[in-house]
């Protein structure tokens, strides 16, 4: 029997069709430029680097000036859009937690993560939020699992752990989690239905 469900947050819980237009209409550029170097540099920053060592060159690559002050800006807007949970997997965190089960995030995500998952309206039905860059571990990395379960205080064969990137799931797999990628919302709920955890 399970006894906690770690989800991922980013395609998983969260899936926003409006991220790269919301973020391009504050920067005043394309989409599709702006989709052209949202990624570089984004292993860096979901480990720990600063907003400026980030948004600075995508800023730059745009013909943008780079500063702290938009940077900061731009990092809570991406954060914010990242952290709006769909109603679907928003329900299916409290159905987790209504069974008597643990619930935790772990997202390979910046700090910004961290400020705004910390006050995101769904934020009380999670028990456990980890953020990459707080930790200064990235998924795939098996310490990363460790101490997730360390921290929630569960062997292995206890926790249930639910990502959308086949890596992160044999990753976790080999350290004896049960796992499970990410399809959609009904495929995760059938899924954790037979683990007995909603």
């Amino acid at each position: 029997m399970i006894r906690a469900v770690v989800f991922d947050l980013g395609e998983v819980l969260t899936s926003p069709p409006d991220l790269l237009p919301t973020l391009a209409a504050r920067i005043d550029c394309e989409v599709t430029d702006l989709r052209a170097v949202y990624g570089d540099g984004r292993l860096a920053y979901d480990g720990g680097c600063g907003d400026l060592d980030y948004w600075g060159p995508i800023l730059t690559a745009l013909g943008k000036s780079a500063d702290e002050a938009l940077a900061l800006e731009l990092a809570n807007l991406d954060a914010s859009v990242w952290s709006q949970l769909r109603p679907t997997s928003w329900q299916l965190l409290r159905d987790v937690r209504s069974a008597g089960l643990t619930v935790a995030v772990l997202t390979n995500s910046p700090h910004a993560m961290q400020r705004m998952a910390d006050i995101a309206p769904w934020r009380p039905d999670v028990d456990h939020l980890f953020v990459s860059a707080s930790l200064g571990l990235l998924k795939p990395d098996p310490a990363i699992f460790e101490l997730v379960a360390e921290r929630l205080g569960l062997d292995a064969a206890d926790i249930a752990f639910i990502d959308d990137r086949a890596g992160n799931v044999e990753a976790a797999a080999a350290l004896g989690w049960r796992t499970h990628l990410w399809h959609d919302d009904a495929d995760t709920r059938e899924w954790l239905e037979r683990l007995g955890g909603v």
